[in-house]
């Protein structure tokens, strides 16, 4: 089965196996994640003044230069990502609040702690005291890209058998609820979590991404935002910075996932370029980027994603380990993997 591919794989000469698919998607985020982390924060011009451009992973450092976290770690995003990985692999494919939720809540106290947003700090900490982990917050100023930035391990185990739109809503509904109810950041980690399903079955190349999501998704600020990516796309004559500066870059859900739709496709899913221009493009850098690596490492596999920044993650060995259960997790709800087992 770790060859198994589907029939516009086996198309496709230079196509990489789905266990490929699945580890490059996994690695790809962490790396898109942990080259965002030095950048995150910061306007453009901010950006440039610090470092000129981000080509690798760097450190990143509090106002008193302290080292807060080390060159090649990722943030919350990714970790919080792997939790919903180990949740799912515990649960035949599917969300189980409850498990998610505790591991969720683990983060408060983990490594990865000062990177936790205001929404998803919150709900975990209510979530702790509470053991409610269906009862995400609401309301004006939550419609953050937290959801959208940890989602990508659920598209990937819907990449595998016959695709269920109710079923990958319902799934995205259940990780989102762990920290955000507001509509649009459910909407918004939709919208990445059946990019990620396109792309690892390979049915919509990069270029056209973004007009598939929009076929999906709901009419809401996320839609409009994509819309503006796609006019930008067809327009063809703005370079990334450009573009960004119009689509927007903050942690707001409506602009992140714009953005990072918009590079998967004016990189036509090159990851070194897209990751790399998702790291220089400030504000919610360790999101966008997070989404930006898994879209295309889900695209291109593990086997193309530069050995450098392989190497470079601090996690890497973690994500090695925890691709291929995710996969066989999802062979197995697919009803495409029977475990043997010898007669004693």
């Amino acid at each position: 089965m770790e060859s198994l591919k589907s029939e516009l794989h086996e198309s496709v000469p230079d196509a990489p196996s789905v266990s490929d698919q699945f580890t490059g998607c996994l690695l790809g985020m962490a790396i898109g994640d942990a080259l965002g982390v030095a950048g995150a924060g910061l306007n453009r011009s901010e950006l440039v003044a610090k470092f000129g451009e981000i080509t690798t992973y760097q450190p990143l450092r509090g106002v008193d230069g302290a080292v807060l976290s080390q060159a090649g770690q990722m943030s919350d995003n990714s970790e919080l990502a792997l939790c919903l990985v180990e949740s799912m692999a515990t649960s035949a494919g599917f969300v189980d609040p409850l498990t998610a939720g505790f591991r969720f809540t683990r983060l408060l106290h983990g490594e990865h702690a000062h990177f936790l947003g205001g929404t998803t700090r919150a709900a975990l900490v209510r979530a702790e005291a509470t053991s409610e982990n269906q009862a995400g917050i609401g309301g004006d100023g939550t419609a953050g890209v937290s959801p959208a930035a940890r989602v990508a391990p659920i598209g990937l185990v819907h990449a595998l058998g016959r695709f269920n739109p109710e079923l990958l809503t319902r799934e995205v509904l259940r990780s989102c609820l762990i920290t955000h109810a507001h509509p649009e950041a459910v909407n918004g980690a939709l919208a990445i979590a059946y990019a990620i399903d396109r792309l690892t079955r390979r049915e919509t190349p990069p270029v056209m991404l973004v007009s598939d999501v929009l076929a999906f998704v709901d009419e809401d600020a996320v839609a409009r935002q994509l819309r503006l990516a796609e006019r930008l796309l067809q327009a063809g004559n703005a370079d990334d910075a450009e573009a960004l500066a119009r689509i927007g870059t903050s942690g707001y859900v409506a602009e992140a996932v714009a953005a990072a739709l918009y590079l998967v496709a004016a990189h036509d899913g090159d990851f070194e370029s897209a990751v790399l221009a998702s790291a220089n493009a400030g504000g919610a850098s360790t999101a966008i980027g997070a989404m930006v690596g898994a879209l295309t490492g889900a695209w291109c596999g593990a086997q193309r994603l530069p050995l450098k920044l392989v190497d470079g993650l601090e996690s890497r060995m973690y994500i090695l380990m925890a691709a291929p259960a995710l996969l066989r997790t999802a062979q197995r709800r697919a009803g495409l993997f029977l475990q043997l087992h010898q007669r004693s």
